[in-house]
Formats: structure tokens, sequence, C-alpha cells
């Protein structure tokens, strides 16, 4: 009885210097890549670079992808694709999703000297998307539509641009007012197609589509594209402050 009484607390001391120690860590990592975003913040490119060093080092993977994206620019540190690709193989290998996505990138235009590679793109595209990440659910949905990497698929390529928009994403939002207005895998729905183009904004050609829409619709149609699209926005923004107060 003695040696169970005398082991079970000192397991439990253990156990809980060890997460201590973790929780020590967790915040070193947390301190090191909130300096970071600050000094990226303030446009101090070099301080951001060593913050972000500091915590990819201690496998903090939001850094790493961080550290990452300035070495693909070139910003706070010498521009480098091969020490970029490292980073964000670093960083998805951890489930980080913007490291998924920036991996993916990588493989789809054939950066740091590798061959474009589109099933690799795809698949860790898959993997972000899957999360929900909009940027993610949009360049697969592109994929979809060019048929790289993936058979040509126009619904699912509308799935993924309808799942983005929802986002707000005005990437996703300007590609399905293309399809709508276009009729790729469904049909010609102009109206549809106005109310897309409107909430993608300036985005790309958004504007002269737009414009180009606007001439094959009655004005009642053009009414009622504006109405869905105000609609839409509201209800977003209502969404929006429900998810704020959450948090």
């Amino acid at each position: 009885m003695k040696s169970h009484t005398i082991t079970y607390p000192r397991t439990i001391a253990i156990v809980t210097l060890l997460v201590m120690i973790g929780a020590g860590f967790h915040f070193a990592h947390a301190d090191d890549n909130d300096d970071a975003t600050s000094k990226y913040a303030e446009n101090d490119y070099g301080a951001a670079a060593e913050a972000f060093q500091a915590a990819a080092d201690k496998g903090d993977a939001d850094a790493q992808t961080s550290l990452g994206l300035m070495y693909l620019k070139g910003e706070g540190v010498e521009e480098n694709e091969k020490t970029a690709l490292s980073l964000f193989e670093k960083s998805a290998a951890q489930g980080d999703v913007r490291g998924e996505v920036n991996l993916a990138r990588m493989y789809a235009k054939g950066k740091a000297g590798i061959p474009p590679d589109y099933k690799v793109a795809v698949s860790w595209f898959d993997k972000a998307a899957a999360q929900g990440y909009a940027d993610a659910q949009y360049s697969l949905g592109v994929l979809y539509v060019t048929g790289n990497g993936v058979p040509l698929n126009y619904k699912k390529a509308q799935e993924l641009f309808a799942n983005a928009a929802d986002q707000n994403n005005s990437s996703a939002q300007y590609q399905l007012g293309l399809m709508n207005f276009k009729g790729k895998g469904m049909p010609i729905n102009m109206v549809e197609a106005y109310k897309w183009l409107s909430l993608a904004g300036d985005y790309d050609d958004a504007p002269v589509y737009r414009q180009y829409v606007a001439q094959n619709m009655s004005k009642d149609q053009i009414d009622k594209a504006v109405a869905l699209a105000d609609d839409w926005k509201q209800e977003f923004e209502q969404n929006q402050e429900k998810t704020d107060k959450k948090t």
C-alpha cells in the first residue's frame, strides 16, 4: 500500500510538470509568432523574419508558413523558393491549412525547381478544402474546370466555388458568375450571373462581364439580381457578427 501511495503522487507530479513544460513551449511559440506578426504589420520585415524563424525552429506550423511566404516574396530575407518549399512541407505535415495551400501552389506552378505536378497539388488542395478553407476550395475548383490533375467536372467545380463564395471569396464569386453566364455545367442564368459578378466587385474582369450580362437582361431581371446580392450581403454580415460575438 505504501508503494502505491508514494508512486501515485509522484506520477501526478511528473505529468503535471510535463504539462507545464509543454504549456511553456506553446506560449513561447505563441509569443514569438505574435511578435513576428506585429513586426510584419509594422513593415519591419527583418525583425518579423527573425521572430518567425525563432517560432518556426520550435515547430510552430503557422510561423513556418508565414516565414515561407516571406522567403517567396523576399521580405526581410533573401528570396529563396527552395527554403519556402521546405517550410511549407513542414507546416503542411502538421496540418496547417495555409501551409497545405501554399505547398499545393508550389507544385501546381512548378516552383523551387520542381516540375509542375497537379496530382500532388490536388492532394494538398483537397486536404485544405476539406477543412473549409476558401482559397483551397477556389483553387481546387479551378483545377476541376481546367481538368488539371483531376477529370474535368463542372458540377464539382461549381460546388467548390459555391462553398468558397459563401465565405465571401471574390475569386469564387467571379467564377460562379461566369459559370452561370456561360452555362458551364448548369443552365444559363443571367440573374444568378449578375448577382455573383456584383458580389465579386472589381475582381479581375467582373465589371466588364457585369456590363455585358446587363445588356442581355431586362430591368426587372437586373433589379432582382441586385436585390439577391443585397440580401446575400446582409445575411453574410449578420452571420459574421454572430461569429465575432462567439469569439
